[in-house]
């Protein structure tokens, strides 16, 4: 069974929201460490990578790159298990975007009332 992702941004990620999707700009890439820092604006996020073949690949990844990425949310960064490059990111119509389906969210969550 695959679990949903949840479009978070680096400073709202925690551990309760299990898998996550993020957007942003990468940092500094650490291929020794098998991580990289992704910043989307609204913070940073370390990024590690268990997976062999994403390490392998994180030579080709530098600092500016703009990229997407799915993994499992940790207390101290995110789990990844999928990065891909991406172009035409806008960090903060990526923030505006998630507020928007925060506030729907919450509007689905109140009591209707029937006047």
């Amino acid at each position: 069974m695959r679990i949903p992702t949840k479009a978070r941004t680096a400073s709202e990620v925690s551990p309760e929201d299990k898998r996550v999707k993020l957007y942003g700009t990468v940092v500094s890439v650490s291929p020794g460490e098998g991580k990289l820092v992704l910043d989307d604006g609204s913070s940073s996020i370390e990024l590690f990578l268990n997976n062999l073949d994403l390490i392998e690949k994180l030579d080709s990844y530098r600092p500016g790159d703009q990229v997407v990425a799915i993994g499992w949310a940790g207390s101290s960064g995110v789990d990844a298990e999928i990065i891909r490059k991406v172009k035409g990111f806008e960090p903060s119509r990526f923030r505006q975007t998630l507020e928007v389906w925060k506030n729907v969210r919450s509007e689905d969550k109140q009591p209707q009332t029937n006047n």
